[in-house]
């Protein structure tokens, strides 16, 4: 054989090989091992052709073969590259020590290999031996060409694997700062975010979106940034530029969660539809479709979803499903369904985070302990709001077992009052002052109902507060009525619940009334001109308790202030979104009494001084407008009042019953309807958006009822007090 026939056989062999690699880089075996077959065809003992059949066994699943091919390789050239297939596959075939001898052994022949060294680093942390993983990453990058891409990014993936996740992120930046490369931006996007630094994770996608506008991951990857900070309109923005991009199932969820907590229920249908066609299996789709169902006042068609997706086979995950279960609970609890729904709400217990007793202590199950031993009731997982509604169980709790309280600071003071004064064997503490020594058991505030077997509502009396709630006496000047329009702006659905600072500027325009904020003062707080502020910035509960002591009513979206006030037994107006909190259900109205088809005709009106009265107090001319308001009739009212020193009073009387006929059944159009009272607050009255709306104007008709009932009400006590 010539010189050049062989040089040619060579060129052709290396030819093969390299068709060979290829073919199994792109996943196509068959082609793979038909090169390095012909190969071995021609020479049974070529090393290169068994490596190559080495790595095509180990890519079909036959570790075992890989193996064998491998280790004749190895004997037939021991200083070749055919170490590291080797080690592969004695790792997956469970041969820890012998894949650490062979990848040392890849490496005293490849020393200055870095896919070798990345090998030899994948190899020894899947063994057991960070220190040699680490060894091998810092060399692979320091060997590297800059800017050693693979080799720093997965340097920077073991980093984090080991819990350094500073200095993951700090590798992950070193390499972005060289190489503005958009994969490694989300990749670091997604590090900082689920290092709870989403300010930096925004940052980082931001300059993602600024290199391409037109990238849609990145787009979706924002949006859903911006939605998990609470930032929901810029966020249903920046999803929708992302659906323009070609819609995925993450981003028509995210889109459909934002505009929910938007209050664009039919905006979120659409998008949450969209995604069940891409994905129809996928449980936790469906989760989202069943709450913007629920949300939008639709209970028993999510309740229907929540029980198609806990009867799937296969289940879904174990997450999906417990949080399956607690929102069929709420569905439950919503129909007055309680002791079904306390029990399915435990299930948030699957989902939330422990609370640290948990680990020493066995959880309640509602029976006695033993003489001398306390229960611990922790708060865990849920809004301040909940945890004064809750409140009221604790005392029926103390009736069995001696109770350990455990409250967030904030709460502390307040909770000292509960029971206002009654004798319950109940000890308040903190986490901060945590004494909780002599507990045998612990559960959760929210636990309570279900444990202790709640069936219905419990009978309401005041259980916070110094002393129960009294209408103010003896005091002159405008009513006092307390005004929470908005609540924690970090709630997810806060944009439906909260009304916007413009739609309250009737309520400055009625006469008699000073508007008093029950919000502690902040430097970003935004309230009416006309609200008054007498809570400091650092109060407590107690403090706003004692303020709320002071007023008339309390007019509150569904936030704190509404139940604490109520808890008080101060009157309350609750403004409630369409589809709200379960607690104001319809389920859960007190009977309304309703007036008779027909009122009864007053006595007739003696002659003489009732005559003079109608001809006096110009009542029947008001009575013949009916343009004529309620506030005009209340002042007509209040004029022919001025005429009792001169009157009999049984004439007067009877004339008053008149007056108040005429008034009701002509102008019956015109008086505010009674509002449902709430069996968890009977002094609580429900004004309810009506219907499902856009949210513009979902409050605009609640606002106007609102106004019409204050002004009546305002004008009635104002007559009452003679003022």
């Amino acid at each position: 054989m010539n010189a050049n026939s062989a040089g040619r056989q060579d060129m052709d062999r290396r030819g093969i090989l390299a068709r060979g690699h290829a073919a199994l880089r792109a996943g196509d075996i068959n082609t793979a091992r038909a090169c390095f077959a012909a190969l071995r065809a021609r020479h049974s003992d070529d090393p290169d052709a068994l490596h190559g059949l080495a790595c095509v066994a180990l890519a079909a699943g036959r570790p075992d073969l890989a193996i064998t091919l491998a280790g004749q390789a190895v004997r037939l050239s021991p200083q070749g590259p055919f170490h590291e297939v080797l080690a592969r596959a004695l790792l997956v075939q469970g041969h820890h020590m012998a894949a650490q001898a062979a990848i040392r052994a890849a490496c005293m022949c490849q020393p200055d290999d870095v896919p070798v060294l990345l090998a030899c680093a994948e190899i020894m942390e899947a063994t057991g031996d960070p220190w040699a993983a680490a060894e091998a990453y810092v060399r692979a990058v320091t060997i590297s060409p800059a800017p050693a891409v693979q080799a720093r990014r997965l340097h920077a993936r073991f980093l984090w694997r080991r819990g350094q996740r500073d200095a993951a992120i700090q590798q992950m930046h070193h390499m972005i700062r060289r190489v503005p490369d958009p994969v490694l931006m989300h990749e670091l996007a997604e590090m900082l975010l689920a290092h709870r630094l989403p300010e930096q994770a925004e940052a980082v996608v931001r300059a993602v979106v600024a290199h391409d506008p037109d990238d849609g991951v990145a787009l979706s990857l924002l949006g859903t940034l911006l939605f998990a900070r609470g930032r929901m309109r810029p966020a249903a923005a920046v999803l929708e530029r992302a659906m323009a991009h070609g819609p995925t199932v993450e981003t028509c969820s995210n889109l459909g969660l934002a505009r929910m907590a938007l209050g664009d229920m039919r905006g979120a249908g659409s998008a949450f539809a969209i995604a069940m066609r891409l994905r129809p299996d996928d449980a936790r789709i469906a989760l989202n479709h069943a709450t913007g169902l629920f949300e939008g006042g639709n209970v028993m068609q999510a309740a229907t979803v929540y029980e198609t997706i806990l009867a799937h086979d296969p289940p879904p995950d174990r997450d999906t499903q417990a949080r399956a279960r607690f929102n069929l609970g709420v569905a439950c609890l919503a129909q007055g369904k309680l002791r079904q729904g306390w029990k399915l709400w435990e299930s948030r217990l699957d989902f939330l985070p422990a609370h640290p007793s948990a680990s020493r202590l066995p959880r309640w199950d509602g029976h006695g302990l033993p003489a001398g031993w306390a229960l611990l009731v922790h708060v865990t997982g849920q809004g301040l709001g909940d945890a004064v509604h809750f409140l009221r169980y604790v005392p029926l709790a103390a009736r069995r077992v001696p109770v350990v309280l455990e409250v967030p600071a904030s709460l502390r003071r307040l909770a000292a009052t509960l029971g206002q004064g009654e004798t319950y064997p109940i000890k308040i503490i903190t986490h901060n002052i945590n004494d909780s020594a002599g507990s045998a058991a612990q559960c959760d505030l929210f636990s309570l109902p279900h444990l202790l077997g709640a069936d219905s509502v419990p009978p309401f009396r005041p259980y916070l507060g110094e002393s129960p709630w009294r209408q103010p006496s003896g005091r002159k000047g405008p009513l006092r009525v307390g005004l929470c329009h908005a609540g924690n702006a970090a709630y997810r659905f806060d944009a439906r619940r909260s009304i916007p600072v413009e739609d309250l500027s009737a309520l400055g325009e009625i006469a008699g009334i000073e508007f008093i904020s029950l919000r502690p003062q902040a430097v970003d707080m935004v309230d009416p001109p006309f609200v008054r502020h007498e809570l400091p910035s650092d109060a407590d509960l107690m403090d706003t308790a004692r303020l709320i002591a002071t007023l008339d009513l309390v007019i509150s979206v569904d936030t704190l202030s509404a139940h604490l006030a109520g808890a008080m037994g101060c009157p309350v107006w609750l403004l409630c979104r369409f589809g709200g909190d379960w607690r104001w259900s319809p389920a859960f109205d007190l009977p309304v009494p309703a007036m008779a088809g027909r009122l009864p005709e007053p006595d007739p009106l003696p002659s003489g001084n009732g005559k003079k009265l109608r001809e006096t107090s110009g009542f029947e001319a008001s009575l013949n407008d009916r343009e004529v308001s309620i506030e005009a009739l209340v002042r007509k009212l209040q004029e022919a009042s001025s005429f009792r020193e001169n009157t009999a009073s049984g004439n007067f009387y009877c004339f008053l019953s008149t007056i108040c006929f005429q008034i009701i059944s002509r102008h019956r159009n015109m008086l505010p309807p009674l509002r449902p009272a709430s069996q968890w607050y009977p002094n609580l009255r429900l004004f309810r958006q009506a219907s499902l709306l856009p949210p513009q104007q979902a409050w605009t008709p609640v606002m106007a009822d609102l106004c019409r009932t204050l002004r009546v009400w305002a004008a009635g006590w104002r007559r009452d007090a003679g003022t």
